[in-house]
């Protein structure tokens, strides 16, 4: 049995949370086999009244890749971008996750993207088992905001690494390199002015991009992803503050359009997750500065390349507990030309 505090609820196979009130809280003990699930924003809603919507449910991007090939960490998240919103009754039922076959619990995290649309973030409530196999499915029946099913069960497959880091307490300027810090897709600490980027602590940031070989030898996840997992934090994470500065050869051209390129955080620990999306390039529209001398960004022929600028973003959030993660992602959302950067520093959590 696992313990779970101050928790407002409704008890079913998965465990449905919603905003809490002091009067709500309560200590709750539930089996490792639930899924604790909680509805940030409005990707996820309770109900099917979009009348108007014929299109089926889809996962449009997945993290891990479909075609991952090499080990996933056993602390990141699995995380999909939907093309819809999540009815949220329909997840019981019809979302498991196994381990070499059996199944696990989690916590399941329901994020807004810029468009409106769910972002799934799962977590296991105990870590994966290094060498083994893990399947996320999705069955048919899960459905959006239009009662629309997924068009086929779906199974994300993927194998757990022997991946294992330093502490990231203590390198929150990234000025002890690579300690807790691992980068999957195309991310790198980099050092010194890098064209219109310079660190705002020390001399050294961190990047990472949604395409290929721009700040390292490797390539986004599918082509159009990339994580930046910081960790282990060994205390008690219950907000984050950290600078961050968007990039994007998306500007100004595709500004309003489908191709919207996002960035989310995501903070993971043995006693929840929370995930927020952070900007876009449609959020951040045409009020950015062209961006000269960094890396090979524009790309794909592109001439021009934006960037916010350095901007300082706080979350506060209940506490995931010890050790925690945070993730940062950029996405392209399976969008595989012109390539986003986001530049980070200055990560402090308490």
């Amino acid at each position: 049995m696992k313990t779970i505090k101050h928790l407002c609820l409704l008890t079913f196979t998965a465990v449905f949370l919603g905003s809490c009130s002091d009067d709500d809280l309560s200590d709750v003990s539930e089996p490792q086999l639930t899924y604790t699930i909680v509805n940030s924003g409005n990707g996820g809603v309770d109900d099917a009244s979009d009348s108007g919507d014929t299109v089926n449910l889809e996962v449009a991007q997945p993290i891990p890749a479909e075609d991952a090939a090499d080990g996933y960490p056993a602390n990141m998240p699995v995380i999909l971008f939907f093309n819809d919103k999540i009815n949220l009754n329909t997840i019981e039922n019809n979302f498991e996750v196994t381990m070499d076959g059996e199944q696990v619990g989690g916590n399941i995290s329901i994020g807004e993207a810029a468009n409106g649309f769910a972002i799934l973030t799962f977590i296991p409530y105990e870590p994966y088992t290094p060498n083994s196999q893990v399947d996320v499915i999705l069955k048919s029946n899960l459905s959006d905001d239009g009662g629309n099913g997924l068009n086929q069960d779906y199974q994300l497959s993927f194998n757990i690494s022997n991946f294992s880091a330093a502490p990231f307490d203590g390198n929150s300027s990234f000025e002890n390199g690579s300690d807790g810090i691992l980068f999957v897709g195309d991310g790198a600490v980099m050092s010194g002015s890098q064209g219109c980027v310079t660190a705002t602590e020390g001399s050294n940031f961190s990047a990472i991009t949604s395409g290929d070989a721009i700040v390292s030898t490797d390539n986004a996840i599918g082509g159009a992803s990339s994580i930046c997992l910081l960790g282990p934090i060994n205390s008690d994470v219950s907000s984050l503050t950290f600078n961050y500065n968007f990039l994007s050869a998306e500007f100004q051209e595709f500004v309003g359009s489908v191709f919207d390129d996002s960035f989310v955080a995501v903070v993971v620990g043995p006693n929840g997750a929370y995930s927020e999306f952070i900007t876009s390039v449609n959020t951040v529209g045409i009020n950015n500065t062209q961006c000269n001398g960094f890396s090979t960004l524009p790309d794909n022929g592109d001439t021009y390349a934006g960037e916010t600028g350095w901007i300082t973003h706080t979350s506060n959030f209940q506490n995931v507990g010890s050790p925690a993660y945070i993730t940062f992602i950029v996405t392209d959302v399976s969008d595989l030309i012109y390539s986003s950067v986001i530049a980070l520093d200055e990560v402090n959590y308490n």
